[in-house]
């Protein structure tokens, strides 16, 4: 009985996932930013102004990004893609420039034959592996563009945030008491090891993520690497994806570098010092200043965990992975 009720409670959870999003989203937020809420009452603010105030910050934030940076983010990523197709070009020239044919004449390869394979096959395979791979690591703008402008457009989001901010300690002191008694004990250790994990995962990773988006950002721009902006925000987004998101940008990010403009061996170096320094920094003060150790994982476990969560849940899957599993982690030894 207990198994086909737990079995009936996550069918229903996952055929209701789309309705419960927003109140996901909404909790996750109000979770977040209940520090900002109970600083602010501490210095005489009322929680529902606290709640109001912040609510009302988050808001434009939003909406000013919609307004002022969106935009941007779009034209950039159209001329990225716009701009594979002269890589592709530019590559295919070399290839055809005469010392790759040199080369093969010397290994009694026919020099024909080879240039009718580059030409029919090679060239358009390579604009389509190019194209393909700038379309899944920049995909996330248009889906995010979109899902923040159905979340504005429902104003749902905003209300279900005030309102979960406001009685936030209401609602944790019920769930309180629906736990009973000779549980209660072990409800508060779990609760406490609970937000000790997660809490300083996620409000010190995304200040991590801005932190890392806005120097790479900058840093980008001084290169004279175009499309700088979009480059940041890819990097802040993708720093929540350990070993994979700084591979991903470095590649990318090296690829922008050979666009256009000299010089582009001094670029594409300084691209790669730039985010191996990126790498460094997170792990030597930004991680354990900000985040902490208590989510360190092993290498290996790390790496398992983003293969496991990717496979099922995909790039939220990446996202969630690291929490998650330290998350797991603490909990099975606390019960142990």
């Amino acid at each position: 009985l207990s198994l086909g009720l737990l079995l009936f409670f996550l069918w229903f959870l996952y055929s209701m996932l789309g309705l419960l999003v927003p109140f996901i989203l909404a909790f996750l937020a109000a979770y977040i930013f209940n520090p900002i809420v109970l600083w602010l009452k501490k210095r005489r603010f009322s929680r529902w102004a606290s709640s109001l105030l912040v609510v009302l910050l988050m808001a434009g934030v939003v909406v000013a990004a919609i307004i002022f940076v969106l935009p941007v983010i779009v034209r950039q990523f159209e001329e990225i893609i716009t701009g594979v197709r002269d890589i592709a070009d530019e590559v295919l020239f070399q290839l055809r420039s005469g010392w790759l044919f040199t080369a093969l004449a010397k290994f009694g390869i026919d020099v024909d034959e080879a240039q009718r394979f580059i030409t029919e096959h090679l060239a358009p395979r390579l604009e389509t592996l190019l194209r393909t791979l700038f379309e899944g690591l920049f995909g996330f703008v248009t889906s995010v563009s979109s899902l923040v402008l159905h979340f504005i457009n429902a104003v749902i989001i905003p209300f279900l945030v005030f309102y979960l901010l406001k009685d936030f300690p209401v609602i944790t002191d019920r769930m309180r008491t629906m736990v009973p008694d000779s549980f209660r004990a072990r409800y508060d250790r779990l609760s406490m090891l609970t937000d000790s994990v997660l809490g300083k995962y996620f409000r010190g990773a995304i200040l991590v993520a801005i932190i890392q988006g806005c120097i790479s950002g900058l840093v980008l721009w001084s290169l004279g690497v175009r499309y700088a902006l979009i480059l940041g925000i890819m990097t802040s987004v993708l720093n929540f994806i350990p070993y994979v998101g700084l591979i991903a940008c470095m590649v990318v990010s090296s690829i922008v570098a050979l666009f256009r403009g000299d010089p582009v061996l001094g670029k594409v170096i300084g691209v790669v010092v730039l985010y191996l320094s990126q790498k460094l920094l997170e792990a030597t003060v930004l991680g354990p200043k900000i985040i902490g150790t208590q989510v360190g994982l092993h290498p290996v476990l790390l790496i398992l965990c983003l293969l496991v969560f990717g496979h099922f849940l995909g790039f939220v899957g990446l996202l969630i992975a690291v929490p998650a599993t330290a998350l797991i982690i603490a909990l099975v030894r606390e019960s142990t």
